[in-house]
C-alpha cells in the first residue's frame, strides 16, 4: 500500500544534531595523531602498536560503510543513527579509560565502525527528510562541517594535551566526546524522523562477507604499504581484489534477477549520474584532501613550523570550504553539474598556486604566505561537495538511500586513502632523493611537496574533465529520487 510522505517539520533541528555527530566522528579521525608520542610514553606502546591507533580506526570505518547503509534501509535509518552515536560514545569511553594499548585499540576499532554508521546514515537521513530543493543546503553544511572538523582535529588535540586537564594527559581528546555524544543522542532521538525502505529487504550476508574481504584486500595495503616500503604482498593483495570484485558484482546481479536483496543494488549503476559522480568523488576528494597529510610534514620538518602553526596554516582551506559550501548551495538547483565544473576548476587553480607558494616559501614567511593558495583551494572544494553528493543521490530511489550513501561514502574514503598512499609515496621518495643529493631540509621537503602536488593537480584535472560527462537533465525529474520511496514512521 503506498505511503504518503509528509514533510518533516523538525528536519532542520534533527539535521543539526546529526551534523554535530558528524563533526565528532570526523574530528576523531585526526585528533589522535598529535597525541601519539604522549600515548606511547603513557601506555608503553611500541611503534607498531602506535601506528595501529590510526590504522584500525580507518580500517574499521572503511569496512562498514556499505553494510551500515543497507542495514539502515532495512531496520530504520534513525535507529541506526542512534546506534551509531551511542556506540561511538561507548567507544570513546573505552578509549578514554583504557589501561593499556590493547583496550585502546579495541576502542578505536569500535569508534571506526560506529563512525561509519553515523556518516553513511547521515546522508540517507538528509535525503529522505528534505525535499529536493532543500537537499543541496544540508549537503553543503555536511561538507563544511566535515572539512572544518578534520582541520580542527590536530589543533584541538594539541591544545588538550598541552592543557593537561586534571592531569589526564591525552585522555580528554576522547572524554570530550561523552557530553557531546549524549546531547547529540538525545537531540537526534527527539527530532530525527524514522524511515526505512518500503521494499521487503533482507541483509545479504554472503555479500557482506565477500565485500569485507575485498575492502580489506584493497584498503589495508593502501594504509600500510608506504609504511612498510611497499612489500610484494601489498600489490598482490590489491590485484587479488579485482577478480573478487568481479565475483561480487556477478553475485549481486544474480541476486537481483532472482528478486532477492543484493547488498549493493545493481540498479544504482544504471544511472550515468551515479556512476560518473562516484568516479568524480573518488578522484576529486583523493586529490583535494590527501595534500594535508604531506603539508603537515613539510611545514614542520621542512620549514620548522610548530604543530600549532602547522594546524593554523591549513585552517584557511576548510574556512574557504565552509564559505562556498554554504553560499553556493542555492545555486545547485539552478546550475547543477556546471557548479561542480566551476568548483573543480577553482580547486585546480588553488593547488597550482600552492605549488608556486611551496617553490618560493621561506620559514621566515610564516603562516600568511600559504593563506591565499589554501583559501582558493578550499573555495573550490566547497563548490564541489554539495553538488557531487546531490547529483549522485538525487537520481537514486530513496528506498535504497542507505545503500547508495554507503557506496558514495566508500568512494570518498577510498579516494582519500589511495590519494594519500600514492602522493605520500612520491613525497617521501622525492624527499629521500633530494636529501641524498645534498639538499637541506627545506629544499628536500619542498621538492617532495611540489612533486606530490603535481600528482594531485593531475587528479583534479581528470575529475574536472569527468564533470563534463555528467548529464545536464534537471535533478527534479519526477521519475528519480521521489520522496515516497521510503516509509516514514511517527517515531
Amino acid at each position: 500500500m503506498p505511503v504518503t510522505h509528509t514533510l518533516d517539520p523538525h528536519r532542520w533541528a534533527g539535521s543539526i544534531y546529526v551534523l554535530v555527530a558528524i563533526a565528532m566522528t570526523t574530528m576523531d579521525s585526526s585528533i589522535v595523531n598529535v597525541t601519539l608520542p604522549t600515548i606511547e610514553r603513557d601506555l608503553e606502546a611500541d611503534p607498531a602498536q602506535l601506528q595501529w591507533i590510526s590504522v584500525i580506526y580507518t580500517l574499521g570505518f572503511a569496512l562498514f560503510l556499505v553494510t551500515a547503509g543497507r542495514i539502515g534501509d532495512i531496520a530504520g535509518r534513525k535507529r541506526m543513527v542512534l546506534l551509531g552515536i551511542g556506540g561511538f560514545v561507548i567507544a570513546s569511553a573505552i578509549c578514554a579509560f583504557a589501561p593499556n594499548i590493547a583496550i585502546l585499540l579495541a576502542g578505536r576499532a569500535l569508534q571506526g565502525l560506529t563512525g561509519a554508521v553515523i556518516t553513511t546514515l547521515a546522508l540517507s537521513v538528509f535525503q529522505v527528510s528534505f525535499p529536493p530543493e532543500e537537499r543541496s543546503k544540508v549537503f553543503g553544511l555536511f561538507g563544511a562541517v566535515g572539512g572544518i572538523s578534520a582541520a580542527l582535529g590536530p589543533s584541538l588535540g594539541g591544545l588538550l594535551v598541552h592543557a593537561d586537564l586534571m592531569g589526564l594527559s591525552w585522555r580528554p581528546i576522547f572524554l570530550v566526546n561523552l557530553p557531546i555524544g549524549l546531547v547529540t543522542f538525545i537531540g537526534a532521538a527527539l527530532y530525527v524522523r524514522e524511515s526505512r525502505s518500503e521494499r521487503p529487504l533482507s541483509l545479504d550476508l554472503g555479500g557482506v562477507l565477500l565485500l569485507t574481504v575485498i575492502q580489506v584486500a584493497l584498503v589495508y595495503p593502501l594504509i600500510q604499504g608506504r609504511e612498510l616500503d611497499w612489500p610484494w604482498w601489498a600489490f598482490a593483495s590489491m590485484v587479488a581484489a579485482l577478480p573478487l570484485l568481479a565475483l561480487f558484482w556477478r553475485s549481486q546481479r544474480a541476486k537481483e534477477r532472482r528478486g532477492g536483496s543484493p547488498l549493493v543494488p545493481p540498479e544504482l549503476f544504471r544511472s550515468r549520474a551515479f556512476v560518473v559522480g562516484l568516479v568524480v568523488a573518488l578522484m576529486f576528494f583523493g586529490a583535494a584532501f590527501s595534500p594535508f597529510f604531506m603539508l603537515a610534514i613539510y611545514l614542520q620538518n621542512g620549514l620548522g613550523f610548530s604543530a600549532l602553526d602547522s594546524g593554523l596554516t591549513t585552517l584557511a582551506s576548510p574556512i574557504g570550504t565552509m564559505i562556498t559550501a554554504v553560499a553556493t548551495a542555492p545555486l545547485v538547483v539552478r546550475l547543477g553539474p556546471r557548479l561542480l565544473t566551476i568548483g573543480a576548476a577553482i580547486a585546480v587553480v588553488g593547488q597550482v598556486m600552492l605549488v608556486l607558494t611551496v617553490d618560493r616559501a621561506e620559514a621566515a614567511g610564516g603562516i600568511l604566505q600559504f593563506v591565499p593558495a589554501m583559501l582558493v583551494s578550499g573555495l573550490g572544494v566547497g563548490m564541489v561537495i554539495a553538488p557531487v553528493i546531490d547529483i549522485v543521490l538525487a537520481r537514486v530511489p530513496v528506498a535504497v538511500a542507505g545503500s547508495a550513501s554507503g557506496v558514495l561514502s566508500t568512494a570518498h574514503h577510498l579516494g582519500v586513502t589511495s590519494g594519500v598512499a600514492v602522493a605520500g609515496t612520491i613525497f617521501f621518495s622525492q624527499v629521500t632523493a633530494s636529501a641524498l643529493a645534498g639538499d637541506g631540509a627545506p629544499r628536500a621537503f619542498g621538492e617532495g611537496m611540489m612533486m606530490s602536488l603535481w600528482i594531485t593537480v593531475g587528479m583534479l584535472v581528470v575529475s574536472l574533465l569527468l564533470t563534463l560527462m555528467l548529464p545536464r537533465r534537471s535533478r527534479h525529474d519526477p521519475r528519480h529520487g521521489a520522496m515516497p520511496a521510503s516509509v516514514p514512521t511517527a517515531s
